[in-house]
């Protein structure tokens, strides 16, 4: 009983994130109400304060649900102590971003696509240093800042692309992008303590 529950609660939060997304499509975050949200949702305000405290809590909500996606498509990708090819992990980061009904939409033409790419780039930057400490690596400002520029990079060029007319495919894009991201890697391997 519980596992259905939380399928369904999922399933509505859910709801509630994709709806956010496609109102942010068309407008900014501070003219966006609950109640509007949840009109177009098709839910009541009840269901909404189960689910979250205010707007800004779905765009946090998404933003740990993108993070956690992403290191769940890719956790035997990201070996700090061994760098290898960064396209599979790029490709899954790119999967999931993809896989978000109204998310490319809202970073291509949303006002506040801005603020929310900062906080993802953030958050998957803090993450990624958290796992690259845990392998021995150091909290030098030059470890968390390399993997900040190799976040925002990625992100950024996943953004240009959205914008363009898509006849080129990500792949072959991101493929320009992964010698440098490899290099990357291999400089912040050459920081690890090795036991």
């Amino acid at each position: 009983m519980r596992e259905s529950a939380d399928k369904r609660s999922r399933r509505t939060q859910r709801i509630i994130q994709t709806t956010m997304l496609e109102l942010l499509c068309t407008q900014p975050m501070t003219s966006i109400k609950i109640v509007d949200l949840c009109t177009q949702a098709d839910i009541n305000r009840t269901t909404f304060y189960l689910h979250f405290s205010s707007i800004a809590d779905v765009l946090a909500s998404l933003q740990d649900e993108i993070i956690r996606h992403i290191f769940a498509e890719s956790e035997a990708l990201v070996d700090f102590t061994k760098p290898s090819d960064p396209l599979p992990f790029l490709n899954a980061c790119t999967g999931v971003l993809g896989s978000y009904k109204h998310l490319g939409s809202f970073l291509r033409h949303g006002q506040d696509a801005d603020l929310f790419l900062n906080g993802l780039k953030s958050r998957v930057t803090e993450t990624l240093l958290s796992r690259y400490i845990k392998k021995g690596g150091s909290a030098v400002l030059g470890s968390h800042s390399l993997l900040l520029f190799l976040t925002a990079g990625v992100l950024d060029v996943y953004i240009a692309w959205l914008k363009t007319d898509q006849s080129v495919p990500f792949a072959v894009v991101i493929g320009y992008c992964a010698p440098v991201v490899e290099k990357g890697l291999q400089l912040l391997a050459s920081n690890i303590r090795r036991p």
